[in-house]
């Protein structure tokens, strides 16, 4: 619809996996590149973990159009197959015709010699599993029986499992343990960083014929990264919606406003709103308590003792600009509240009152160094490392609602680009993630965080 208008050739951002539309930044040309090496040396099982939409269907296709000659490919797109199907369904793919009588031993066997003819004749079989997370623990048990079928030297059937975070909380049940040992390689799929969604959309707008000046303004770019958490499918959904709000205004420039109103269509803005009303209702009447709860206590104190102790508004106005920094309270002077300085809190040897960056990634940097199980953290924060005093601001704040315990900073550079990524606490399941999410106070919340996986950044130290 927008395509003439923006003078493109066609549709920039369809989200089927097109893989004319590849975009070989945010890492991924350099993954398939790994996973290929890999599946060429037959390596063992080969793990591709990445969050919804974070685009495994296009790595997967971009693999199968770069896999020799010589390999047959079979994929298995149903997940939830009973591990007593399995060989019928790889079987049939790789063109074994089976009776209604063949048992699964006969059928296991008939595989087996079709796998060592093909590897008699140079040729390979790669297995690519969708959704392996879905994937029953029996037939995940089965897979490592399919593993064994193997030469002296050369693994005659090769397994690629592609899948949510979830697949390494469900590889981690003990009764799949041993197939847990023989993955040799586990990629992560990361969402794409601030610099890589504008690569991605000029990317994408380039293939389907744009040659202008840049589409998405700086404001547009902020929001959509944003929204989508780096995760392409959101992106180009976003994206997509985002040019069609602008050609409805006949402006030859997405901007912010326009982003808003593809998200809103998405049904998530909305949501994002109300909560924002909500918490900005929760902290006026939270203040309005503390005020009326300190002035009475201070004209009970001032019963007792004729003489007043010293009076601060400090407290209610540093609360509530925490968390909304357009409101002021004013309080009159005759009903300032009592406040006592709070103790000073000690967390894992940093002081409240002198939080640093310094201090902060030497803390974190001790943390990673030792294997204490963790495979997930919530990322809450990314700052350029130049906002050192807006960060030590947000430290503090968040050592007052819920101390620095469990609160890291790990320092990441893209390019000639530095940042700090803020995470908070370490969790070996996914579950254990999701409900530390849920339950974050709603200032930190409003910054968007999200569950990422721990050895992404162990990658970047």
């Amino acid at each position: 619809m927008y395509s003439q208008f923006f003078g493109l050739n066609g549709p920039p951002f369809r989200i089927t996996p097109d893989t004319t539309f590849f975009y070989s930044g945010g890492e991924r040309e350099a993954l398939i590149n790994a996973i290929a090496y890999a599946i060429s040396h037959g390596d063992g099982i080969i793990k591709v973990v990445g969050e919804v939409g974070s685009g495994k269907t296009m790595i997967s296709r971009m693999l199968a159009n770069r896999l020799p000659e010589n390999t047959t490919l079979v994929y298995l797109l149903n997940p939830s197959l009973q591990a007593s199907d399995l060989i019928y369904a790889i079987g049939r793919d790789l063109g074994i015709g089976f009776d209604s009588a063949c048992s699964k031993t006969d059928a296991l066997q008939l595989v087996q010699n079709k796998l060592l003819a093909m590897h008699a004749k140079n040729q390979r079989a790669v297995v690519f599993i969708d959704e392996a997370q879905c994937m029953p623990l029996e037939t995940l048990e089965e897979l490592r029986l399919l593993s064994n079928l193997e030469t002296e030297t050369d693994k005659l059937l090769q397994l690629v499992l592609f899948g949510q975070p979830e697949l390494d909380q469900h590889l981690s049940h003990n009764s799949v343990r041993q197939i847990k040992e023989r993955i040799i390689h586990s990629f992560y799929l990361k969402p794409f960083t601030a610099s890589e969604v504008g690569e991605y959309l000029s990317f994408r707008l380039h293939k389907a014929g744009y040659n202008g000046s840049p589409i998405f303004s700086a404001s547009a770019l902020r929001l959509l990264t944003r929204y989508s958490s780096g995760l392409p499918r959101k992106l180009t959904i976003f994206a997509d919606k985002s040019l069609l709000a602008a050609f409805a205004t006949q402006s030859n420039i997405v901007e912010a406003c326009h982003v808003r109103l593809a998200v809103k269509d998405s049904g998530q803005l909305s949501g994002l709103a109300s909560k924002n009303l909500l918490a900005v209702f929760a902290v006026i009447l939270l203040a309005f308590v503390l005020v009326i709860a300190y002035y009475n206590s201070y004209r009970i104190e001032s019963d007792v003792n004729s003489q007043a102790p010293a009076i601060s508004s400090d407290f209610v106005a540093e609360e509530y600009s925490s968390n909304n920094d357009d409101v002021t309270i004013n309080i009159d002077d005759s009903q300032k509240p009592v406040y006592k300085a709070p103790v000073k809190v000690l967390t894992q040897g940093v002081n409240v009152d002198s939080v640093t960056l310094e201090v902060l990634t030497k803390k974190t940097k001790d943390w990673m160094a030792v294997s204490n199980g963790a495979v997930y953290t919530i990322q809450i924060l990314s700052a350029n490392a130049n906002d050192d005093k807006f960060l030590e601001h947000f430290f503090l704040n968040v050592a007052e609602n819920i101390g620095l315990d469990d609160l890291y900073v790990h320092p990441v550079s893209i390019g000639d680009n530095s940042f700090f990524a803020v995470t908070l606490g370490g969790f070996t399941t996914l579950d254990g993630a999701t409900n530390y999410l849920e339950s974050l106070p709603v200032f930190i919340r409003r910054y968007q965080p999200y569950i990422k996986n721990i050895s992404s950044f162990k990658r970047t130290d």
